[in-house]
């Protein structure tokens, strides 16, 4: 479906808000890991816990094998300042092999590991993507 394709494009771009860049590319190692006052998680920490969820449904989608989430927290991990350029970079690369893979409409209807289609995936994954870049952003102003 080319709605998945536009989503993820949507999303990089920011067409009618910040993009990815926009939001994430500029920040300090010193700004991504400040937890704001009063906020449960750094920026780093959302960025981890998108790439987290973005790598599993990448793997299923690629028929590598995910146990299932415990729930424990482990996407939520708090992230070391010497940590935030590599955790922003796997993030991005992530989305970009995301974007690589959303125009192969005919992969779609395939099952992955838990049942989701591919195109449930992908379409999970921009979703997911939106909800946390407007964390982002809000979070960027409480710096």
């Amino acid at each position: 479906m080319i709605a998945v394709d536009e989503a993820l494009k949507h999303i990089a771009e920011g067409r009618d808000f910040d993009s990815l860049s926009d939001a994430i590319m500029d920040l300090t190692p010193e700004q991504a890991t400040t937890v704001p006052t009063g906020c449960p998680y750094s920026i780093a920490t959302v960025v981890f816990h998108m790439w987290f969820w973005q790598d599993r449904w990448l793997k299923q989608i690629a028929d590598v094998h995910c146990e299932p989430f415990k729930g424990d927290d482990s996407d939520f991990p708090s992230i070391a300042i010497g940590d935030w350029v590599k955790t922003r970079d796997n993030f991005f690369a992530g989305y970009q092999k995301l974007r690589e893979t959303a125009p192969h409409t005919s992969i779609f209807e395939k099952p992955t590991q838990f049942g989701d289609t591919v195109e449930v995936l992908l379409l999970r994954s921009a979703l997911h993507t939106a909800y946390h870049v407007g964390q982002i952003v809000l979070l960027r102003r409480l710096l």
